[in-house]
Protein backbone atom coordinates (compact mmCIF):
# COMPACT_ATOMS: atom_id res chain seq x y z
CA UNK A 1 0.00 0.00 0.00
CA UNK A 2 0.91 3.69 -0.62
CA UNK A 3 0.75 6.03 2.29
CA UNK A 4 1.85 9.20 0.70
CA UNK A 5 -1.06 10.38 0.49
CA UNK A 6 -1.31 10.48 3.84
CA UNK A 7 2.34 12.47 3.84
CA UNK A 8 4.37 9.58 5.99
CA UNK A 9 7.31 8.84 4.56
CA UNK A 10 8.29 5.64 6.32
CA UNK A 11 11.91 5.87 6.17
CA UNK A 12 11.52 8.86 8.43
CA UNK A 13 8.43 9.34 10.11
CA UNK A 14 8.53 11.97 12.01
CA UNK A 15 9.53 14.62 8.76
CA UNK A 16 6.08 15.30 7.64
CA UNK A 17 4.02 17.68 9.27
CA UNK A 18 3.15 17.57 12.92
CA UNK A 19 -0.09 19.55 12.28
CA UNK A 20 -1.87 16.82 10.57
CA UNK A 21 -1.67 13.97 13.25
CA UNK A 22 -0.56 13.54 17.07
CA UNK A 23 2.78 12.22 17.42
CA UNK A 24 1.43 9.08 19.19
CA UNK A 25 -0.77 7.98 16.31
CA UNK A 26 2.02 8.02 13.92
CA UNK A 27 4.23 6.02 15.60
CA UNK A 28 1.29 3.45 16.10
CA UNK A 29 0.86 3.29 12.45
CA UNK A 30 4.52 3.17 11.35
CA UNK A 31 4.50 0.01 14.11
CA UNK A 32 1.62 -1.41 11.98
CA UNK A 33 3.26 -0.61 8.88
CA UNK A 34 6.89 -2.13 9.32
CA UNK A 35 5.76 -5.27 10.97
CA UNK A 36 3.86 -5.65 7.77
CA UNK A 37 6.43 -5.49 5.52
CA UNK A 38 8.07 -7.61 7.27
CA UNK A 39 5.98 -10.74 7.54
CA UNK A 40 3.17 -12.37 6.52
CA UNK A 41 1.32 -14.40 8.26
CA UNK A 42 -2.26 -16.50 8.13
CA UNK A 43 -3.81 -17.54 11.55
CA UNK A 44 -6.57 -20.50 10.75
CA UNK A 45 -9.19 -20.98 13.30
CA UNK A 46 -10.53 -24.06 14.03
CA UNK A 47 -13.63 -25.04 16.29
CA UNK A 48 -13.39 -28.30 18.45
CA UNK A 49 -16.80 -30.10 19.59
CA UNK A 50 -16.08 -29.77 23.69
CA UNK A 51 -16.85 -33.91 23.64
CA UNK A 52 -15.68 -36.59 21.82
CA UNK A 53 -17.99 -39.29 20.20
CA UNK A 54 -18.77 -42.17 22.47
CA UNK A 55 -17.52 -45.07 22.00
CA UNK A 56 -20.28 -46.33 23.92
CA UNK A 57 -23.00 -44.78 20.98
CA UNK A 58 -26.09 -46.91 22.35
CA UNK A 59 -26.05 -45.64 26.32
CA UNK A 60 -24.23 -42.31 25.73
CA UNK A 61 -21.42 -42.68 27.94
CA UNK A 62 -18.31 -40.13 27.23
CA UNK A 63 -15.66 -41.06 29.54
CA UNK A 64 -12.11 -39.08 29.04
CA UNK A 65 -11.70 -36.88 26.45
CA UNK A 66 -8.25 -36.89 26.85
CA UNK A 67 -6.93 -40.66 28.13
CA UNK A 68 -3.26 -39.47 28.45
CA UNK A 69 -3.82 -36.77 30.95
CA UNK A 70 -7.02 -37.54 32.71
CA UNK A 71 -9.08 -34.79 31.17
CA UNK A 72 -12.62 -36.27 31.58
CA UNK A 73 -15.43 -34.93 29.58
CA UNK A 74 -17.06 -33.54 31.87
CA UNK A 75 -14.43 -31.49 33.64
CA UNK A 76 -14.01 -29.56 30.24
CA UNK A 77 -17.03 -27.39 31.57
CA UNK A 78 -16.75 -28.84 35.43
CA UNK A 79 -13.41 -27.53 35.97
CA UNK A 80 -13.40 -27.26 39.55
CA UNK A 81 -14.88 -30.79 40.22
CA UNK A 82 -12.04 -32.18 37.95
CA UNK A 83 -8.95 -30.84 39.62
CA UNK A 84 -10.23 -32.59 42.82
CA UNK A 85 -11.58 -35.73 41.51
CA UNK A 86 -7.99 -36.55 39.54
CA UNK A 87 -6.49 -36.74 42.96
CA UNK A 88 -8.70 -39.32 44.49
CA UNK A 89 -8.50 -43.14 44.19
CA UNK A 90 -11.41 -43.29 41.90
CA UNK A 91 -9.24 -41.53 38.84
CA UNK A 92 -6.19 -44.34 39.24
CA UNK A 93 -8.75 -47.18 39.93
CA UNK A 94 -7.96 -48.59 36.82
CA UNK A 95 -4.00 -49.09 36.86
CA UNK A 96 -4.45 -49.95 40.83
CA UNK A 97 -6.44 -52.77 39.31
CA UNK A 98 -3.58 -53.71 37.17
CA UNK A 99 -1.17 -52.89 39.53
CA UNK A 100 -2.78 -55.19 42.44
CA UNK A 101 -1.47 -58.57 40.78
CA UNK A 102 -4.77 -59.86 40.33
CA UNK A 103 -6.71 -57.82 37.80
CA UNK A 104 -9.30 -60.42 35.87
CA UNK A 105 -12.44 -59.66 33.79
CA UNK A 106 -14.51 -59.50 36.81
CA UNK A 107 -12.86 -57.03 38.83
CA UNK A 108 -13.29 -54.41 35.72
CA UNK A 109 -17.25 -53.19 36.49
CA UNK A 110 -16.22 -51.86 39.05
CA UNK A 111 -12.62 -50.02 38.10
CA UNK A 112 -14.51 -48.52 34.69
CA UNK A 113 -17.32 -46.13 33.46
CA UNK A 114 -20.12 -48.30 33.30
CA UNK A 115 -23.64 -49.49 34.53
CA UNK A 116 -22.65 -49.98 38.08
CA UNK A 117 -22.97 -46.77 39.78
CA UNK A 118 -26.01 -45.21 38.11
CA UNK A 119 -29.21 -45.99 37.22
CA UNK A 120 -28.36 -48.11 34.17
CA UNK A 121 -29.42 -51.79 34.75
CA UNK A 122 -28.06 -53.51 31.46
CA UNK A 123 -24.16 -53.85 30.01
CA UNK A 124 -23.07 -50.64 29.40
CA UNK A 125 -19.77 -48.44 28.59
CA UNK A 126 -16.09 -50.32 28.88
CA UNK A 127 -17.90 -53.90 29.81
CA UNK A 128 -19.78 -53.47 26.24
CA UNK A 129 -17.21 -51.44 24.30
CA UNK A 130 -14.16 -51.78 26.07
CA UNK A 131 -12.57 -48.49 25.36
CA UNK A 132 -9.34 -46.68 27.29
CA UNK A 133 -11.78 -43.53 27.58
CA UNK A 134 -13.70 -45.41 29.69
CA UNK A 135 -11.07 -46.96 31.98
CA UNK A 136 -10.97 -45.70 35.91
CA UNK A 137 -14.02 -44.71 37.90
CA UNK A 138 -15.26 -41.25 36.02
CA UNK A 139 -18.67 -38.27 36.62
CA UNK A 140 -21.06 -41.20 34.97
CA UNK A 141 -20.65 -43.82 37.06
CA UNK A 142 -22.77 -42.29 39.77
CA UNK A 143 -24.46 -39.31 37.30
CA UNK A 144 -24.83 -42.18 34.45
CA UNK A 145 -24.35 -40.99 30.71
CA UNK A 146 -23.34 -37.70 29.64
CA UNK A 147 -24.27 -37.00 25.99
CA UNK A 148 -27.51 -35.99 26.05
CA UNK A 149 -26.35 -33.30 28.59
CA UNK A 150 -23.63 -31.95 26.53
CA UNK A 151 -26.09 -31.60 23.42
CA UNK A 152 -28.48 -29.55 25.65
CA UNK A 153 -27.26 -28.75 29.06
CA UNK A 154 -30.40 -27.37 29.75
CA UNK A 155 -32.29 -29.65 28.93
CA UNK A 156 -30.73 -32.45 30.71
CA UNK A 157 -28.98 -32.48 34.42
CA UNK A 158 -27.48 -35.66 34.99
CA UNK A 159 -27.89 -36.05 38.88
CA UNK A 160 -26.68 -38.71 41.08
CA UNK A 161 -28.14 -40.11 43.47
CA UNK A 162 -26.69 -40.17 47.21
CA UNK A 163 -28.91 -43.35 48.25
CA UNK A 164 -27.88 -46.49 49.73
CA UNK A 165 -28.91 -49.91 50.36
CA UNK A 166 -27.85 -53.49 50.11
CA UNK A 167 -29.18 -55.02 46.91
CA UNK A 168 -29.75 -51.40 45.19
CA UNK A 169 -28.56 -50.88 41.28
CA UNK A 170 -27.45 -47.63 41.63
CA UNK A 171 -25.02 -45.96 44.17
CA UNK A 172 -21.97 -46.36 46.23
CA UNK A 173 -23.31 -50.03 46.96
CA UNK A 174 -23.04 -51.49 43.58
CA UNK A 175 -19.17 -51.46 43.91
CA UNK A 176 -18.57 -51.19 47.87
CA UNK A 177 -19.82 -54.60 48.62
CA UNK A 178 -19.03 -57.77 48.97
CA UNK A 179 -16.27 -59.57 50.76
CA UNK A 180 -13.28 -57.74 49.51
CA UNK A 181 -15.42 -54.17 50.26
CA UNK A 182 -18.37 -54.80 52.46
CA UNK A 183 -18.68 -51.02 52.83
CA UNK A 184 -22.63 -51.16 52.48
CA UNK A 185 -22.97 -54.30 54.04
CA UNK A 186 -21.73 -53.68 57.39
CA UNK A 187 -23.24 -49.19 57.17
CA UNK A 188 -26.55 -50.98 56.85
CA UNK A 189 -25.84 -53.04 60.83
CA UNK A 190 -24.31 -49.77 62.14
CA UNK A 191 -26.06 -47.19 64.05
CA UNK A 192 -25.86 -45.00 60.84
CA UNK A 193 -27.36 -47.48 58.66
CA UNK A 194 -30.11 -48.67 60.54
CA UNK A 195 -29.67 -46.66 64.28
CA UNK A 196 -32.84 -47.00 66.70
CA UNK A 197 -35.57 -44.25 66.62
CA UNK A 198 -34.32 -43.04 63.22
CA UNK A 199 -37.71 -42.45 62.06
CA UNK A 200 -38.51 -40.03 65.10
CA UNK A 201 -35.24 -38.29 65.10
CA UNK A 202 -34.97 -37.64 61.17
CA UNK A 203 -38.06 -35.71 61.46
CA UNK A 204 -37.32 -34.05 64.50
CA UNK A 205 -36.21 -30.34 63.19
CA UNK A 206 -33.72 -30.92 66.25
CA UNK A 207 -32.65 -34.27 65.96
CA UNK A 208 -32.59 -33.86 62.20
CA UNK A 209 -29.00 -32.52 61.54
CA UNK A 210 -27.43 -35.36 62.64
CA UNK A 211 -30.13 -38.36 62.47
CA UNK A 212 -30.83 -37.51 58.52
CA UNK A 213 -28.90 -37.80 55.92
CA UNK A 214 -29.65 -34.41 53.63
CA UNK A 215 -30.28 -32.44 56.48
CA UNK A 216 -26.28 -33.36 57.86
CA UNK A 217 -25.45 -33.00 54.74
CA UNK A 218 -26.45 -29.42 54.48
CA UNK A 219 -26.08 -28.57 58.28
CA UNK A 220 -22.15 -30.56 58.78
CA UNK A 221 -20.64 -30.35 55.41
CA UNK A 222 -22.05 -29.03 52.31
CA UNK A 223 -24.60 -26.55 51.72
CA UNK A 224 -24.54 -26.29 48.17
CA UNK A 225 -24.13 -30.31 47.38
CA UNK A 226 -27.20 -31.42 44.79
CA UNK A 227 -28.20 -34.51 44.33
CA UNK A 228 -31.87 -36.57 42.77
CA UNK A 229 -32.84 -36.72 46.69
CA UNK A 230 -32.46 -33.17 47.84
CA UNK A 231 -35.95 -31.96 47.22
CA UNK A 232 -37.53 -35.06 48.69
CA UNK A 233 -39.57 -34.96 51.88
CA UNK A 234 -38.57 -38.66 52.82
CA UNK A 235 -35.67 -38.86 55.07
CA UNK A 236 -32.41 -40.81 54.35
CA UNK A 237 -30.15 -42.08 56.57
CA UNK A 238 -26.62 -41.45 57.33
CA UNK A 239 -25.63 -42.46 53.67
CA UNK A 240 -21.77 -42.53 52.46
CA UNK A 241 -21.96 -38.83 50.67
CA UNK A 242 -22.15 -37.32 54.37
CA UNK A 243 -18.83 -38.36 55.46
CA UNK A 244 -17.25 -38.82 51.96
CA UNK A 245 -17.20 -36.28 49.06
CA UNK A 246 -17.67 -37.93 45.49
CA UNK A 247 -15.69 -35.80 44.29
CA UNK A 248 -12.48 -35.65 45.89
CA UNK A 249 -11.12 -33.98 49.43
CA UNK A 250 -7.63 -32.93 50.63
CA UNK A 251 -8.54 -35.94 53.36
CA UNK A 252 -8.29 -39.73 53.34
CA UNK A 253 -10.90 -41.48 51.97
CA UNK A 254 -12.23 -38.60 50.19
CA UNK A 255 -13.77 -37.36 53.86
CA UNK A 256 -15.35 -34.36 53.88
CA UNK A 257 -13.63 -33.47 57.52
CA UNK A 258 -10.53 -34.14 59.41
CA UNK A 259 -10.41 -37.03 61.34
CA UNK A 260 -6.84 -36.12 62.98
CA UNK A 261 -8.42 -32.94 64.25
CA UNK A 262 -9.09 -33.08 68.40
CA UNK A 263 -11.60 -30.45 67.95
CA UNK A 264 -15.10 -30.34 67.07
CA UNK A 265 -14.15 -29.81 63.47
CA UNK A 266 -13.26 -33.32 63.41
CA UNK A 267 -15.28 -35.63 60.72
CA UNK A 268 -17.01 -37.51 64.19
CA UNK A 269 -16.85 -34.85 66.34
CA UNK A 270 -18.97 -32.81 64.76
CA UNK A 271 -22.09 -34.97 65.54
CA UNK A 272 -21.16 -36.88 68.65
CA UNK A 273 -21.12 -33.56 70.76
CA UNK A 274 -24.30 -32.79 70.79
CA UNK A 275 -24.61 -32.03 74.58
CA UNK A 276 -22.11 -32.23 76.84
CA UNK A 277 -22.37 -30.14 79.89
CA UNK A 278 -25.75 -28.96 82.12
CA UNK A 279 -27.65 -26.86 83.19
CA UNK A 280 -30.58 -27.61 81.51
CA UNK A 281 -31.95 -24.80 80.02
CA UNK A 282 -35.16 -23.81 79.44
CA UNK A 283 -36.50 -24.18 75.92
CA UNK A 284 -33.51 -26.80 75.18
CA UNK A 285 -34.49 -28.92 72.66
CA UNK A 286 -33.69 -32.37 75.47
CA UNK A 287 -35.87 -32.12 78.15
CA UNK A 288 -34.59 -31.14 81.80
CA UNK A 289 -34.02 -35.16 82.74
CA UNK A 290 -31.64 -36.04 79.54
CA UNK A 291 -28.39 -35.56 80.68
CA UNK A 292 -25.48 -36.12 78.08
CA UNK A 293 -26.12 -36.27 74.51
CA UNK A 294 -24.37 -37.66 71.82
CA UNK A 295 -21.14 -36.34 74.03
CA UNK A 296 -18.67 -39.57 72.29
CA UNK A 297 -16.57 -36.91 70.58
CA UNK A 298 -16.54 -34.09 74.00
CA UNK A 299 -14.68 -36.54 75.93
CA UNK A 300 -12.42 -37.92 73.50
CA UNK A 301 -10.65 -34.63 72.71
CA UNK A 302 -11.28 -33.25 77.17
CA UNK A 303 -13.68 -30.31 75.66
CA UNK A 304 -16.72 -28.86 77.53
CA UNK A 305 -17.76 -31.87 78.87
CA UNK A 306 -19.23 -33.12 82.49
CA UNK A 307 -20.46 -31.15 85.52
CA UNK A 308 -17.71 -29.71 87.34
CA UNK A 309 -18.22 -30.24 91.31
CA UNK A 310 -17.05 -27.15 93.43
CA UNK A 311 -13.32 -27.26 94.10
CA UNK A 312 -12.35 -29.52 91.54
CA UNK A 313 -9.16 -29.91 90.96
CA UNK A 314 -8.15 -30.69 87.57
CA UNK A 315 -8.24 -28.43 85.13
CA UNK A 316 -10.49 -29.84 82.86
CA UNK A 317 -9.10 -28.66 79.42
CA UNK A 318 -5.88 -30.52 80.51
CA UNK A 319 -7.13 -33.87 81.14
CA UNK A 320 -7.19 -35.56 77.49
CA UNK A 321 -6.79 -39.38 77.30
CA UNK A 322 -4.42 -40.61 74.33
CA UNK A 323 -6.95 -41.66 72.58
CA UNK A 324 -7.55 -37.83 71.85
CA UNK A 325 -3.57 -36.43 71.42
CA UNK A 326 -1.47 -37.22 68.72
CA UNK A 327 -0.52 -40.47 70.42
CA UNK A 328 -3.35 -41.85 68.33
CA UNK A 329 -3.98 -39.39 65.09
CA UNK A 330 -6.89 -40.50 64.16
CA UNK A 331 -8.71 -40.72 66.81
CA UNK A 332 -12.12 -41.81 66.65
CA UNK A 333 -11.38 -43.84 63.37
CA UNK A 334 -8.37 -45.44 65.10
CA UNK A 335 -10.96 -48.05 66.70
CA UNK A 336 -14.10 -47.09 65.15
CA UNK A 337 -13.20 -47.79 61.64
CA UNK A 338 -10.45 -50.48 61.91
CA UNK A 339 -9.73 -52.65 58.37
CA UNK A 340 -8.93 -56.15 59.66
CA UNK A 341 -8.75 -59.46 57.49
CA UNK A 342 -10.64 -62.54 58.28
CA UNK A 343 -9.16 -65.84 57.33
CA UNK A 344 -10.12 -69.63 57.69
CA UNK A 345 -8.85 -70.81 60.68
CA UNK A 346 -7.93 -73.96 59.22
CA UNK A 347 -6.62 -72.79 55.72
CA UNK A 348 -5.52 -69.63 56.48
CA UNK A 349 -7.46 -68.72 53.28
CA UNK A 350 -8.95 -65.31 52.80
CA UNK A 351 -12.26 -65.03 54.12
CA UNK A 352 -13.65 -61.41 54.60
CA UNK A 353 -12.14 -58.05 54.56
CA UNK A 354 -13.59 -55.86 57.27
CA UNK A 355 -13.37 -52.60 56.24
CA UNK A 356 -14.79 -51.10 60.06
CA UNK A 357 -18.37 -49.41 59.01
CA UNK A 358 -20.19 -51.46 62.01
CA UNK A 359 -18.05 -48.46 63.38
CA UNK A 360 -17.92 -51.17 66.73
CA UNK A 361 -14.98 -50.65 68.54
CA UNK A 362 -13.77 -53.98 69.70
CA UNK A 363 -16.78 -55.67 68.31
CA UNK A 364 -18.47 -59.07 68.69
CA UNK A 365 -17.61 -62.02 66.58
CA UNK A 366 -19.12 -65.27 65.12
CA UNK A 367 -17.88 -68.42 65.06
CA UNK A 368 -16.00 -68.06 61.65
CA UNK A 369 -14.03 -64.77 63.38
CA UNK A 370 -16.51 -62.27 61.70
CA UNK A 371 -17.31 -59.13 63.37
CA UNK A 372 -20.92 -58.65 64.03
CA UNK A 373 -23.21 -55.82 65.74
CA UNK A 374 -24.24 -58.62 68.47
CA UNK A 375 -23.88 -56.74 71.95
CA UNK A 376 -24.30 -59.88 74.39
CA UNK A 377 -20.72 -61.46 74.15
CA UNK A 378 -18.26 -61.58 76.84
CA UNK A 379 -15.02 -59.22 76.84
CA UNK A 380 -12.95 -62.28 75.73
CA UNK A 381 -15.06 -62.58 72.45
CA UNK A 382 -14.36 -59.20 71.45
CA UNK A 383 -11.79 -58.49 68.86
CA UNK A 384 -9.15 -56.00 70.24
CA UNK A 385 -7.18 -56.50 67.36
CA UNK A 386 -7.90 -52.77 66.46
CA UNK A 387 -5.89 -51.27 69.12
CA UNK A 388 -3.17 -53.40 68.70
CA UNK A 389 -2.73 -52.33 64.65
CA UNK A 390 -3.13 -48.47 65.62
CA UNK A 391 0.42 -48.94 67.72
CA UNK A 392 -1.28 -48.04 71.13
CA UNK A 393 -1.31 -51.45 72.68
CA UNK A 394 1.46 -54.35 71.82
CA UNK A 395 -1.61 -56.84 71.37
CA UNK A 396 -4.94 -57.78 71.40
CA UNK A 397 -4.76 -59.05 75.25
CA UNK A 398 -2.79 -56.28 76.63
CA UNK A 399 -5.50 -53.79 75.08
CA UNK A 400 -8.17 -56.49 76.55
CA UNK A 401 -6.40 -56.21 79.81
CA UNK A 402 -6.54 -52.10 80.01
CA UNK A 403 -10.23 -52.51 78.75
CA UNK A 404 -10.89 -54.57 82.10
CA UNK A 405 -8.95 -52.48 84.47
CA UNK A 406 -10.70 -49.23 83.32
CA UNK A 407 -14.39 -50.39 83.51
CA UNK A 408 -13.87 -52.25 86.41
CA UNK A 409 -12.72 -49.05 88.03
CA UNK A 410 -15.17 -47.03 86.74
CA UNK A 411 -17.60 -49.70 87.92
CA UNK A 412 -16.93 -49.57 91.64
CA UNK A 413 -16.78 -45.62 91.38
CA UNK A 414 -20.80 -45.96 90.28
CA UNK A 415 -21.22 -48.40 92.81
CA UNK A 416 -20.77 -45.64 95.23
CA UNK A 417 -23.53 -43.31 93.61
CA UNK A 418 -25.92 -45.80 92.83
CA UNK A 419 -25.81 -49.80 92.76
CA UNK A 420 -29.20 -50.69 91.38
CA UNK A 421 -29.17 -54.11 93.37
CA UNK A 422 -32.82 -55.35 92.28
CA UNK A 423 -32.49 -54.61 88.42
CA UNK A 424 -35.48 -52.41 88.34
CA UNK A 425 -34.49 -49.41 87.10
CA UNK A 426 -35.40 -47.44 90.26
CA UNK A 427 -33.46 -45.69 92.48
CA UNK A 428 -35.05 -47.30 95.52
CA UNK A 429 -34.45 -46.35 99.50
CA UNK A 430 -31.37 -47.93 100.98
CA UNK A 431 -30.61 -50.75 101.43
CA UNK A 432 -32.74 -51.94 98.63
CA UNK A 433 -30.20 -50.44 96.60
CA UNK A 434 -26.88 -49.29 97.49
CA UNK A 435 -24.68 -46.11 97.65
CA UNK A 436 -25.45 -41.95 98.60
CA UNK A 437 -28.39 -41.55 96.68
CA UNK A 438 -30.54 -44.17 97.59
CA UNK A 439 -29.56 -43.06 101.41
CA UNK A 440 -31.48 -39.54 100.05
CA UNK A 441 -34.17 -41.16 98.85
CA UNK A 442 -34.48 -43.13 102.16
CA UNK A 443 -34.49 -40.24 104.27
CA UNK A 444 -36.62 -38.55 101.90
CA UNK A 445 -37.13 -34.98 103.02
CA UNK A 446 -38.24 -31.93 101.21
CA UNK A 447 -34.71 -30.89 100.72
CA UNK A 448 -34.04 -34.65 99.01
CA UNK A 449 -36.59 -34.88 96.89
CA UNK A 450 -35.58 -31.20 95.78
CA UNK A 451 -31.77 -32.52 94.77
CA UNK A 452 -33.28 -35.14 92.61
CA UNK A 453 -36.03 -33.30 91.28
CA UNK A 454 -35.44 -33.40 87.50
CA UNK A 455 -38.46 -31.72 86.71
CA UNK A 456 -37.39 -28.12 86.67
CA UNK A 457 -33.81 -26.69 85.53
CA UNK A 458 -31.78 -26.21 88.65
CA UNK A 459 -28.34 -27.66 88.67
CA UNK A 460 -27.56 -29.78 92.07
CA UNK A 461 -24.89 -31.65 93.37
CA UNK A 462 -27.32 -34.67 92.93
CA UNK A 463 -27.93 -33.87 89.73
CA UNK A 464 -24.80 -33.37 88.62
CA UNK A 465 -23.57 -36.48 90.27
CA UNK A 466 -25.97 -38.42 88.22
CA UNK A 467 -25.22 -36.33 84.71
CA UNK A 468 -21.54 -37.48 85.38
CA UNK A 469 -22.66 -41.31 86.56
CA UNK A 470 -24.82 -40.95 83.12
CA UNK A 471 -21.69 -39.94 81.01
CA UNK A 472 -19.21 -42.61 82.32
CA UNK A 473 -22.11 -45.48 82.01
CA UNK A 474 -20.40 -48.69 81.61
CA UNK A 475 -21.78 -51.79 79.72
CA UNK A 476 -22.26 -53.62 83.11
CA UNK A 477 -24.03 -50.16 84.93
CA UNK A 478 -26.51 -49.46 81.80
CA UNK A 479 -29.79 -48.79 84.30
CA UNK A 480 -27.46 -45.33 84.65
CA UNK A 481 -28.77 -44.28 81.06
CA UNK A 482 -32.35 -44.82 81.99
CA UNK A 483 -33.86 -44.67 85.41
CA UNK A 484 -36.19 -43.16 87.51
CA UNK A 485 -36.06 -41.45 91.03
CA UNK A 486 -39.20 -39.59 93.18
CA UNK A 487 -40.64 -40.91 90.09
CA UNK A 488 -39.26 -39.23 87.47
CA UNK A 489 -37.24 -40.15 84.81
CA UNK A 490 -33.89 -39.22 83.65
CA UNK A 491 -32.35 -40.50 80.65
CA UNK A 492 -29.22 -40.36 78.06
CA UNK A 493 -27.00 -41.91 75.71
CA UNK A 494 -24.15 -43.78 76.25
CA UNK A 495 -20.49 -41.57 75.68
CA UNK A 496 -17.78 -43.47 77.81
CA UNK A 497 -17.24 -46.18 75.82
CA UNK A 498 -16.61 -48.27 78.91
CA UNK A 499 -14.46 -45.26 80.29
CA UNK A 500 -12.06 -45.89 77.11
CA UNK A 501 -12.81 -42.41 75.59
CA UNK A 502 -11.24 -40.30 78.59
CA UNK A 503 -10.23 -42.82 81.71
CA UNK A 504 -9.03 -39.90 83.42
CA UNK A 505 -11.45 -37.50 83.14
CA UNK A 506 -14.17 -39.75 83.99
CA UNK A 507 -12.75 -41.36 87.20
CA UNK A 508 -11.92 -37.52 88.12
CA UNK A 509 -15.36 -36.61 87.59
CA UNK A 510 -17.03 -39.61 89.79
CA UNK A 511 -14.71 -39.02 92.53
CA UNK A 512 -15.09 -35.46 92.56
CA UNK A 513 -19.18 -35.67 92.95
CA UNK A 514 -18.99 -38.21 95.30
CA UNK A 515 -16.87 -36.02 97.39
CA UNK A 516 -19.62 -33.48 96.41
CA UNK A 517 -22.50 -35.12 97.51
CA UNK A 518 -21.40 -36.03 100.83
CA UNK A 519 -20.27 -32.10 101.33
CA UNK A 520 -23.99 -30.93 100.16
CA UNK A 521 -26.09 -33.69 101.61
CA UNK A 522 -23.98 -36.02 104.29
CA UNK A 523 -22.93 -37.39 106.51
CA UNK A 524 -24.08 -40.70 105.63
CA UNK A 525 -24.57 -43.18 107.80
CA UNK A 526 -22.81 -46.29 104.74
CA UNK A 527 -19.76 -44.02 103.81
CA UNK A 528 -18.48 -44.62 100.51
CA UNK A 529 -15.35 -46.60 100.12
CA UNK A 530 -12.24 -43.90 99.65
CA UNK A 531 -10.40 -46.30 97.25
CA UNK A 532 -12.91 -44.95 95.15
CA UNK A 533 -12.50 -41.24 95.58
CA UNK A 534 -9.40 -41.02 93.64
CA UNK A 535 -8.39 -40.91 89.95
CA UNK A 536 -6.55 -44.72 89.90
CA UNK A 537 -5.14 -44.99 86.13
CA UNK A 538 -1.70 -42.69 85.77
CA UNK A 539 -2.91 -39.33 84.21
CA UNK A 540 -0.86 -38.67 80.93
CA UNK A 541 1.81 -36.32 80.25
CA UNK A 542 0.95 -32.40 80.77
CA UNK A 543 -1.73 -32.98 83.17
CA UNK A 544 -2.12 -30.50 85.45
CA UNK A 545 -3.69 -29.48 88.58
CA UNK A 546 -5.84 -26.51 88.51
CA UNK A 547 -3.60 -24.73 90.89
CA UNK A 548 -0.31 -25.76 88.10
CA UNK A 549 1.18 -28.50 90.25
CA UNK A 550 1.18 -32.05 88.59
CA UNK A 551 -1.04 -34.59 90.22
Amino acid sequence: RSYSDEGIDVRNPLSHSQSRRPIWLTIAAVAVLVAGACTKETITYRDRAPFNPPPDSVNGFLGYFDVSTKQTTCGNCHVGVQATWVNTKHAHAWEDLQASGHASASCEGCHSVDQNGNFLVDTAGYLLTPDSAYQDVQCENCHGPGLKHVEDPDATQPLASIQVDTGLTNGCGECHSGAHDPCVEQWKQSAHGSGPGFAHAATNPSCAPCHEGKTALVAKFDENANYIEKGDSAPIRIVCAVCHNPHGSPYPHQLRAPISEPTTDNLCVRCHSRTGTPPWSPGSPTSTARGAHGAQGLLVIGQNVGWIPPNFQYDTNLIVSSHGTSANPQLCATCHVAQTTVTDKITGAFKFQSVGHLFAAVPCTDSAGLPTTDETCTIDQRDFSACATSGCHGTAGAARAAFITIQTALDAQLDQIWADNNGNGVIDPYPTDGGILPQMVARGTAADSAALDFSNTTVTAAKGTLWNAALAATNDRQYFLSGRVFGIQFSTHMASGNGVHNPFLLQALLAASIQSLNTSYGPFPVPPNPATMRVTATPPPGVHLVNGSTP
